[in-house]
């Protein structure tokens, strides 16, 4: 774990599988890297401070060898709430692939929070705490 980096936070979340429609546990992290290789090719590029979520099978994978499942950059993200313990974090294409929004949803709704904290520190990141039913995650 950590691999030359931060965690802010972490915990198993789940992440709907679009495809299936179905929300998937897996243990994810939100980290700050000191530096990273973004790009393929000529489009490489090396950035400081890289702000990433990256999704494992499980804890035990994260803490052993195992690579990521799904590296995703945060650096200007739009985070909203949604509704009970789900929110979304909507990437753009600067450091990733493409542009895509990411549904997620913890166990609890203190663990929710957390995550919304954790993504308020990373840079150009917004947050909107208010959920589709005009209540506000903010303690």
């Amino acid at each position: 774990r950590g691999r030359g980096g931060s965690v802010l936070v972490e915990g198993c979340v789940a992440k709907l599988q679009k495809k299936k429609k179905e929300f998937v546990d897996k243990y994810i992290t939100l980290s700050v890297k000191s530096s990273e290789e973004v790009g393929d090719g000529e489009d490489r590029q090396g950035v400081d401070f890289c702000y990433l979520i990256e999704v494992y099978q499980s804890k035990e994978g994260c803490e052993g060898d195992a690579q990521p499942d799904e590296r995703v950059h945060v650096t200007g993200a739009a985070v909203k709430f949604v509704q009970g313990t789900v929110f979304t974090v909507k990437t753009t294409a600067d450091l990733n692939k493409k542009a895509l929004t990411h549904f997620l949803s913890t166990n609890t709704v203190d663990e929710a929070r957390s995550w919304l904290e954790a993504l308020e520190m990373v840079p150009d990141c917004t947050v909107d705490w208010v959920g589709n039913e005009g209540v506000s995650l903010q303690a």
